[in-house]
């Protein structure tokens, strides 16, 4: 778990910690070898005699960090999930086991005890072992903990089990939702898919493992006693708290057995180069001679040279194992790398996309900009400089993707770019300049119907009645703030009912809805909105600032003075919830072939003492899937203005130095050209290596000379 400092946010993290540490300390009374004394010198020759081993275990927060970040992207593009194959194996079981014992002093209890408690528990069995210095049973703990990481990170990279509770409908995440703070805090921190193996089990499991096969004497008998306790409580708490199946737990046992196995076969290896006893030495020896460090790399070198020369079932083996890595790295490397530049696009101040066309445009100088539109299925690009008629005042630039037209507006000017032949078109001067428009179907001529909002008028345009002004089927009864179209649909927002949405057909069967938009969440958690930024959040003045709608759905971003929140309305059963997570900023949502797409910020501003990670994010929402997924890796760039096209999703990049580029992203997983070679290679060498293997090991097992010149005793 990273450790992420955050007004508003610390305080349970740092109560865990303080807690797990001195549970951990309290207990060394109980738990120490018989003969043993506990004295505050001991700390101090711990930290001296076992710095090494302390850099093996914290190394791990690093690393998990950004696997966890590889799991969200790789899970973002490939969406692999096999929480339905345990589902269909398991059924309703830990649905039934948290709804038998559910209650509300039992869910805080385990709450604390789920997180404090496995925190006291890697810091015990790690301390323990060095304080009183058994160092036989620290190097083998030490290497546990790494190799439970370890042996994990396969599953949690490629086997995606999501937590009960965010699965079976009727369950609860108990534990995450206990208060709006805990919650908050495991949304950031987890990706809630890596159900499978529960390290909560399965590192307990594999200390108590370890110590029973290491302590010949006894003297750690009371600390295993209490390992099965905690093992055991633990199983019932992240059945009961909706966290794991049955199977992780399972998973979770399989790791811890297989992590002590193997530690006990390379432990000896590992503390012979990393021991602290004799590694500075070796180090002042080695650096004491520039000649030195030469030496051992040439000895090294030839040594392995001299490994290689004679292969035999190590070698191949060894051959094997690097052929999987390099393999499954490459494509893991593709796999979370599905997003592109835009060729020819450079330093974009705009974009836009859908119906598979990326348009973007960059200001040359005043009164022109240039026009860029790339079409996805074809890559084909076309380029434009257009003039803009500043004379009538300065008016934002905005480009409408349809599906026969793309359209540059500015106010009053609009050029128009026809998508089937391939060409520029008619210009439009329109007058009076209105406040904004959106682009509907093209209905019974070959030209898009304009939808304008005209000083708090509806009004539809088209080719063939430019000066002539249509208006609704069922026109607002007021003055409208903010229209939306798709298709033969138009959506709009009066300005005397600012929290709900019309939604009409105008053509063919008429149908008109109406949408109260419902942004409110819990008052604990808008209270830590409060905590974060010092404003209230205002559900009596709060407004819709912006919609987006597509087939049967519709995002509203709702403005409640603290933060914007994103709305997702089924137009069909009126369902309607918040997505992302209601307290940190949102913005410009984009909606179209079942995704919606925004950029999000995780953390808010206001109060926030430390500058990092407060830039723009994109994420996406599948809606046949009802999951959200962040589309990149945390970093320090901002990336906004998502735009949903067909099977891609497209932003704006903009990097330390204000460069801009626009990122394209595919919702298939498309493989790149080396994929494809290295898939190849693997198919035609793995095969060889395995037959190779079996003539190697049955030549070694019946003392034969190997095929290859040299027997194995020679060797």
């Amino acid at each position: 778990m990273g450790v992420v400092l955050l007004v508003g946010e610390t305080g349970i993290y740092v109560t865990w910690v303080t807690g797990a540490i001195i549970s951990s300390v309290a207990l060394m009374w109980v738990f120490k070898p018989p003969w043993a004394r506990i004295t505050l010198n001991g700390f101090q020759d711990m930290f001296r005699r076992y710095w090494m081993h302390g850099i093996v275990v914290f190394s791990i927060y690093i690393w998990k960090d950004l696997f966890d970040g590889i799991d969200r992207l790789l899970m973002a593009n490939t969406r692999i999930d096999m929480t339905s194959y345990i589902y269909a194996i398991e059924g309703d079981i830990v649905l039934w086991f948290q709804q038998t014992f559910e209650n509300q002093l039992l869910t805080s209890v385990l709450t604390h005890f789920y997180v404090a408690g496995y925190m006291m528990i890697m810091f015990s069995a790690f301390v323990y072992t060095c304080y009183f210095d058994d160092r036989h049973m620290a190097d083998r703990i030490t290497l546990v903990v790494l190799l439970v990481y370890f042996l994990a990170l396969p599953f949690y990279l490629f086997f995606n089990v999501r937590v009960t509770g965010d699965f079976i409908p009727e369950m609860q995440t108990l534990g995450y939702h206990l208060t709006p703070e805990i919650e908050t805090w495991f949304t950031r921190i987890d990706p809630f898919t890596n159900g499978m193996p529960s390290l909560h089990i399965g590192m307990p499991f594999a200390f108590w493992y370890c110590f029973a096969r290491n302590d010949l004497d006894g003297r750690w008998k009371m600390w295993r006693l209490f390992l099965i306790l905690y093992t055991s409580l633990t199983a019932f708490t992240i059945l009961y708290l909706g966290i794991h199946w049955v199977s992780d737990i399972i998973g979770g046992l399989i790791v811890g057995l297989l992590a002590v196995h193997i530690s006990e076969r390379i432990s000896p290896k590992i503390w012979w180069l990393l021991d602290e006893r004799s590694f500075l030495h070796r180090t002042s020896w080695l650096l004491a001679d520039w000649r030195r460090p030469v030496n051992e790399i040439l000895a090294i070198f030839k040594s392995g040279i001299n490994w290689v020369r004679y292969p035999g079932t190590k070698q191949t083996s060894t051959a094997i194992v690097l052929l999987l890595l390099a393999t499954s790295l490459t494509l893991l490397w593709d796999a979370t790398h599905q997003h592109f530049p835009a060729e020819g696009v450079t330093h974009p101040d705009a974009a836009s996309g859908a119906d598979g066309w990326l348009t973007s445009y960059e200001v040359i100088d005043e009164g022109n900009i240039s026009v860029s539109l790339w079409n996805l299925s074809t890559e084909d690009s076309y380029q434009r400089n257009v003039s803009i008629n500043t004379s009538w005042g300065d008016f934002p630039l905005e480009i409408l993707v349809g599906s026969s037209h793309i359209i540059v507006w500015h106010g009053h000017q609009l050029e128009f770019f026809n998508t089937t032949s391939n060409q520029w078109e008619d210009q439009w001067f329109t007058e009076p300049l209105f406040d904004d428009i959106d682009m509907l179907s093209n209905g019974d001529e070959d030209w898009p119907r304009m939808l304008m909002l005209n000083d708090g008028t509806v009004e539809i345009h088209s080719r063939s009645s430019l000066n002539a002004t249509a208006y609704l089927p069922a026109p607002p009864s007021g003055p409208v703030s903010i229209i939306a179209s798709s298709d033969n649909r138009v959506a709009y927002v009066e300005q005397s009912q600012p929290m709900t949405i019309n939604v009409q057909t105008i053509d063919g069967f008429q149908r008109h809805v109406r949408v109260e938009i419902n942004s409110t969440i819990s008052e604990e958690r808008d209270a830590e909105v409060y905590t974060m930024t010092g404003t209230l959040v205002d559900y009596q003045n709060a407004t819709i600032n912006e919609i987006t709608l597509d087939n049967d759905y519709l995002v509203a971003m709702v403005n409640i003075s603290a933060v914007n929140r994103l709305v997702l309305v089924n137009l069909v059963n009126g369902e309607q919830y918040i997505l992302g997570d209601p307290i940190f900023p949102v913005d410009a949502p984009s909606i179209g072939h079942d995704f919606v797409a925004w950029q999000h910020r995780q953390f808010l501003v206001s109060l926030n003492p430390h500058p990092t990670n407060i830039d723009w994010e994109v994420s996406y929402h599948d809606i046949s899937e009802n999951q959200t997924y962040q589309l990149h890796t945390p970093d320090e760039i901002d990336q906004i203005n998502p735009q949903v096209m067909e099977g891609h999703i497209a932003w704006l990049q903009i990097d330390e130095n204000g460069d801009t580029e626009i990122r394209v992203w595919t919702n298939e997983v498309v493989f790149e050209k080396y994929s494809s070679l290295t898939l190849q290679l693997f198919v035609v060498i793995f095969p060889l290596l395995l037959i190779i293997l079996a003539g190697q090991r049955l030549s070694e097992n019946h003392g034969h000379i190997l095929p290859f010149g040299k027997d194995q005793e020679e060797e």
